[in-house]
């Protein structure tokens, strides 16, 4: 999808945040919207917003001197949801449909995110929330059939402290099928997406083979990619995309993908004809279970 004015506001509201997240230097702060203020003038808006996110948080990198000003946002997220990981696996094997309800708490996950402009609740708010509401745009039915017909699936992750979520599912998915499922992370930090160490951390390595995108966008930009991610993307049968910035970054691509995500920003509202805060599991329109 390509930039909209909207966003030109978020990417400042971000980097003044992560800005004050690494420094108290009002002197810095202001080199940093500047910077940003500037790139924003220059850069066409055909290109997709997580890459323009990318060129913000190089400037924050350089102009700050931390390549990584969420650290301990991220250390804390994972924390505080490996804590809930015991109480997810009982809900899930309690429930009456354990794959749809393992989703919903994956998309829930996705609550965890610095990035735009909504704030999360505690984690146990989240899943209560999670349990207790429906998807607003719902094609568990396609994601279910898909996962019976495939060998390969990959698994396109988004946030530290949400990727305990993902585990859940990708534990409920083995369950079901014996199953290849590669878990793609950042190469490098940005904002507050999950890196190979988070990966290991939440002990991710055990229910999939985690692989790093090749980059540090937060989405999968598929030119910035490594050829091994390439050809894992190119193999899978299924394509599980997490978070706005996998939609962002891929809406437009024609693959089995689904894409998991809570709505956080009126434009992404709008496109998907949601509201703010709605929970979405949306196959890929651009292609039928025949293709």
């Amino acid at each position: 999808m390509k930039t909209y004015l909207d966003c030109i506001p978020c990417f400042l509201r971000q980097a003044l945040e992560a800005a004050r997240a690494v420094t108290g230097d009002e002197k810095v702060h202001r080199q940093v919207l500047d910077s940003v203020a500037s790139l924003l003038s220059k850069l066409p808006l055909e290109v997709t917003p997580p890459e323009i996110a990318q060129q913000v948080y190089r400037i924050i990198t350089e102009l700050t001197g931390s390549s990584d000003p969420y650290h301990k946002e991220k250390w804390r997220a994972n924390q505080q949801a490996l804590a809930f990981y015991p109480r997810l696996k009982e809900v899930v094997a309690g429930s009456d449909d354990p794959l749809l309800t393992a989703c919903k708490l994956a998309i829930a996950g996705n609550a965890i995110d610095l990035g735009p402009d909504f704030k999360y609740a505690d984690i146990g708010s989240i899943i209560e929330a999670a349990l207790s509401s429906s998807l607003a745009i719902n094609d568990y039915h396609k994601f279910r059939d898909s996962i019976k017909n495939s060998q390969h699936v990959l698994y396109l992750g988004d946030n530290a402290g949400e990727i305990v979520f993902d585990r859940i599912l990708i534990r409920e998915l083995r369950r079901i099928k014996d199953l290849k499922i590669d878990f793609v992370v950042r190469e490098q930090p940005i904002i507050n997406d999950a890196t190979f160490a988070d990966a290991v951390y939440v002990s991710l390595d055990r229910v999939a083979d985690i692989v790093s995108s090749g980059s540090d966008a937060p989405a999968t930009i598929l030119s910035q990619c490594s050829p091994q991610m390439l050809r894992l993307y190119h193999a899978a049968d299924t394509i599980i995309a997490k978070g706005q910035g996998n939609y962002e970054s891929l809406s437009e691509e024609r693959k089995n993908i689904f894409f998991l995500l809570r709505v956080k920003c009126p434009v992404i509202a709008r496109l998907l004809g949601a509201s703010v805060g709605d929970a979405v599991l949306k196959r890929q329109d651009t292609v039928s279970l025949a293709d």
